[in-house]
């Protein structure tokens, strides 16, 4: 309801009321979803934030400057200090159009997920908010009939309402729902603040809780069978695997063996059965027969400690993935959901801590070596000083690896060649017998605007080729 034609024209009127005496401030976005508008007249500021979220638009009024950060694109820099003169509404259409001295003007275009905020000098498009939505380019003002003042349109509500729907999303309307719970606005400022402050705190926990009951599900669906097939492989292992008492049945038997023989056919003082065939290997003799099952069963109780660890692991994740699930759905708001953040944030820093780069000490020289694609850029970007030494073997993926200065010393052949051989070993070409790595100084190696993580430029290098190893 927020978005059809009557609230919008009552935001039209409600601007064209307010803004009387007011200049044009600034604009700017905040991202490719969120514009800022801001009017001023000597010590009267009005903000207007219009936020594209949820498939949907949204706006918030705010009685002081809200001020540009760092990454804000600026908008409309020839209206600044152009003064306002007045709104004219938009026959039969979700917009308005904001008129300003100059014959410049501004519409107001909230059409949903595809609404716009267009700037015109005259009939002339000269800039969009939201440059993305290709149709917009072609709009000329005689695309819109301006409302006759006359018409019913241009009366003034002071009643504006806030109810909830079967979802417990809020509506906005200029009417109440009789067979609900209202709340009553004079002001439509007021009223679209406070819709807008409660639908997107329930789009962004709705958002939040369906990601968190997604994740924890797919925690569950991942470690039920490894929990279930780790019981039954266990299960299988202890009933099926005879392996040490096979291995004392032969011992007992060795009398009646030798060497050649492919099975032993005797009695079973295990199961009080009559006999067990065992099958043996015909090129061992009786006791390293009995040595092969004792391995076997040395190996089997590795395998049963193995699942049994698998198990306790598995069960120890479906009770807390089910104890997670069940707080989650039964979440009303954000702060129910705070926890698993935090949660979150610790398993990142935990993360981050493992993530320390690996370290090395040669002949007193200290050398680097990333661990993935971030860590190296990390490395590479934020560590590294540009007077040390960097490696990287030549034309496959693999660590970056560094060789910290030592004030004006000159770095020894055997420490470049050691960091070689590690850079060569840290890489895709591992396997392969010589390995040729680039080297250069730290200062020659540069990342290119939108390379992937861990990819480079290096201006100028040295080739050595190496063996991968690592000496330590």
């Amino acid at each position: 309801m927020h978005h059809n034609q009557i609230l919008i024209q009552q935001l039209g009127l409600a601007l064209r009321k307010h803004l009387q005496g007011f200049v044009f401030f600034d604009g700017f976005s905040l991202n490719r979803n969120e514009l800022v508008l801001v009017f001023n007249k000597i010590d009267e500021w009005l903000s207007i934030k219009l936020i594209i979220e949820a498939r949907t638009f949204f706006v918030q009024f705010y009685n002081f400057p809200l001020e540009r950060k760092g990454s804000s694109y600026l908008l409309f820099e020839e209206l600044k200090n152009i003064e306002f003169q007045t709104v004219f509404l938009h026959k039969n259409e979700r917009s308005f159009q904001i008129i300003f001295s100059k014959n410049y003007s501004l519409i107001f275009k909230l059409y949903g997920s595809l609404a716009n905020v267009l700037f015109f000098e005259g009939n002339k498009l000269k800039e969009l908010f939201r440059p993305q939505i290709e149709s917009d380019k072609h709009l000329l003002l005689n695309n819109f009939t301006i409302e006759e003042e006359e018409n019913d349109y241009y009366r003034i509500s002071t009643n504006f309402y806030i109810y909830y729907n079967e979802k417990d999303f809020p509506v906005l309307n200029i009417e109440p729902d009789n067979n609900l719970t209202n709340k009553q606005f004079p002001s439509i400022f007021d009223a679209y603040n406070e819709f807008t402050k409660q639908y997107l705190g329930k789009y962004f926990f709705t958002q939040k809780k369906e990601k968190l009951i997604q994740q924890f599900e797919n925690e569950l669906k991942r470690w039920k069978p490894i929990y279930l097939n780790a019981g039954k492989a266990l299960q299988f292992l202890q009933i099926n695997a005879r392996n040490e008492e096979l291995g004392h049945i032969i011992m007992a038997n060795l009398h009646l063996m030798k060497k050649g023989d492919e099975s032993l056919l005797t009695n079973d003082f295990y199961n009080n059965t009559n006999t067990v065939s065992i099958k043996l290997k015909s090129n061992l003799n009786p006791q390293e027969n009995a040595q092969y099952y004792y391995k076997k069963s040395r190996n089997q109780k590795k395998e049963e400690q193995l699942l049994t660890n698998k198990i306790k692991q598995a069960n120890e994740k479906i009770l807390l993935n089910e104890a997670k699930l069940a707080a989650v759905l039964v979440a009303e708001n954000m702060k129910d959901l705070r926890q698993f953040e935090l949660l979150e944030t610790k398993s990142k820093r935990k993360q981050e801590q493992r993530e320390t780069y690996r370290e090395f000490l040669h002949n007193g020289w200290k050398v680097l070596v990333g661990k993935s694609a971030a860590n190296n850029d990390e490395l590479t970007l934020k560590v590294a000083h540009k007077n040390d030494l960097w490696l990287h073997a030549k034309g496959v993926s693999g660590s970056h690896v560094i060789i910290k200065h030592q004030n004006n010393k000159v770095f020894p052949n055997e420490v470049i060649i050691f960091a070689a051989q590690v850079a060569a070993y840290y890489s895709k070409s591992k396997g392969s017998a010589m390995v040729p790595v680039i080297y250069t100084p730290k200062k020659f190696v540069r990342k290119p605007k939108g390379a992937e993580p861990g990819q480079v430029f290096v201006e100028k290098e040295e080739i050595t080729l190496v063996s991968p190893k690592i000496d330590y």
